[in-house]
């Protein structure tokens, strides 16, 4: 067809053919990953959602008012009038201007240059290059620095600051950051910084009826008080259940945040402790993201453990705060917390973007070509 027409509107057949072509191949790849049920399930699902998509938008359109209301019903008018003289502003400044400035004219302008089109090529090609690196580096780094916690706290603990004063150590000791330590320490206590339940948040802006039943729907009812065995945990969560609000939560859902309290461990074998090591102002802090959970519920005061970290921050001054990388207990009982290493999930950019790239020019020329 484009023959015959002398290749002119090439672009009216061959978009609609790679749209196709497109589909095909998307469909073929979900296909392999599909099982009868699913498709069954799907076919259901989207039939289904035409008929439901009026009442979706009128629950949208609900939702969105009743926020508004509570909105309005908690805000002051004082506050009201001030956000509206706010948003007001740049209607202002635009009727001001009497329209003589376009910024869209300025970007054609600037577009229309060679120079510039150059410069931002130089400057999409460097931190591309900066990106790929900077990840990759992140990759290969291990957590094997021969810094020792005995020197760190003798360049940077108590006695430093007998010496001179704190000010001073914290300067010379900024001089250790960077590395990528493993240290054992005691384990003192651990506490709870901060708590994140998104489907709590969502939930919590709707009626108290849809939101008790959403709760049920999507979390665990409070277990009852009943005689026999049962675990800690749910003899825990029915002692709640008279003062809780609700009748179910959806607790499984929090994420949390932790700051755990190390001291250094006693030099001799036997445990004793020396005037030094009972030292609290030798005490670091480390901050624990969610993924640490079940290791650190298991700890008890005393336990030792290992754990790797970065020294970065607040070098040199009392009780300074690290991101815990990896955490192992070396005394716990087996039954109580494994022995395997606990390490901190990192998402490794660089690898998604290069399986990203891959999934792609397979998806696009699979079989001819293949991506090693």
């Amino acid at each position: 067809m484009c023959i015959r027409d002398s290749f002119k509107g090439t672009y009216c057949y061959l978009v609609p053919y790679l749209v196709c072509f497109m589909w095909c191949e998307l469909s073929v790849v979900l296909l392999l990953e599909s099982t009868g049920l699913g498709l069954v399930r799907a076919s259901v699902g989207y039939f289904l959602f035409l008929f439901a998509l009026p009442i979706l938008v009128f629950g949208l359109a609900l939702m969105g008012a009743l926020q508004l209301a509570r909105w309005f019903v908690s805000l002051e008018l004082t506050k009201i009038a001030v956000t509206l003289v706010l948003c007001s502003v740049p209607l202002l400044v635009r009727w001001w201007t009497k329209a003589n400035f376009s910024v869209l004219g300025m970007v054609k302008s600037l577009t229309r240059s060679s120079v510039v089109k150059l410069i931002l090529v130089w400057l999409t090609a460097i931190v591309l290059f900066c990106w790929f690196y900077l990840y990759r580096s992140e990759g290969m780094k291990v957590y094997n620095s021969t810094l020792t916690w005995p020197q760190y706290g003798f360049l940077c603990g108590p006695r430093a600051w007998k010496e001179t004063n704190m000010a001073r150590t914290q300067i010379l000791c900024s001089h250790l950051e960077g590395h990528r330590v493993t240290w054992t320490g005691r384990f003192k206590y651990v506490r709870v910084t901060e708590i994140d339940n998104s489907a709590e948040s969502a939930v919590h802006v709707l009626p108290l009826f849809l939101g008790d039943w959403l709760r049920c729907l999507y979390g665990e009812a409070y277990p009852s008080c009943s005689p026999g065995n049962v675990s800690t945990a749910e003899e825990e969560l029915c002692r709640l259940k008279l003062l809780a609000k609700h009748p179910c939560h959806m607790k499984r859902f929090d994420r949390y945040k932790f700051e755990i309290t190390v001291g250094m461990p006693y030099s001799s074998a036997n445990g004793t402790r020396g005037p030094e090591e009972d030292d609290v102002t030798k005490d670091i802090v480390l901050r624990a993201s969610s993924e640490f959970k079940d290791v650190l519920l298991h700890l008890r005061q005393g336990s030792v453990i290992e754990f790797s970290t970065v020294l970065e921050g607040r070098l040199g001054s009392k009780w300074p705060v690290f991101e815990l990388k990896a955490i192992s207990c070396l005394n716990c009982m087996a039954q109580l917390a494994p022995a395997r290493r606990h390490v901190k999930v990192e998402r490794d950019w660089r690898s998604a973007a290069h399986g990203a790239v891959k999934f792609a020019f397979d998806f696009l020329f699979f079989p001819f070509l293949s991506a090693a």
